[in-house]
């Protein structure tokens, strides 16, 4: 039985493989990048969130911190910051 050895040296080497725009992100780049975009998004949220309902002063009906008059009464809310 003759039995046949493989060698790699004979396998044709594969091209390297490159991208079409030329610009790579090593794995630790894009970590970073996950990072810094879900802080910027908690940052957004957290912001929301200390915006103050606004208290209409007409009628005492608390309103939305976007709104600019009162939903009950359409009284103009004053911004006090």
């Amino acid at each position: 039985m003759n039995q046949t050895t493989l060698s790699l040296e004979g396998q044709p080497t594969q091209p390297k493989v490159e991208s079409p725009t030329g610009f790579f992100l090593q794995t630790w780049q894009k970590g970073l990048l996950l990072v810094v975009i879900l802080g910027i998004l908690y940052l957004r949220i957290w912001r929301r969130k200390q915006a103050k309902t606004q208290i209409c002063s007409h009628c005492g009906k608390k309103n939305p911190p976007h709104q600019s008059n009162c939903m009950k009464c359409a009284a103009p809310l004053m911004r006090v910051e």
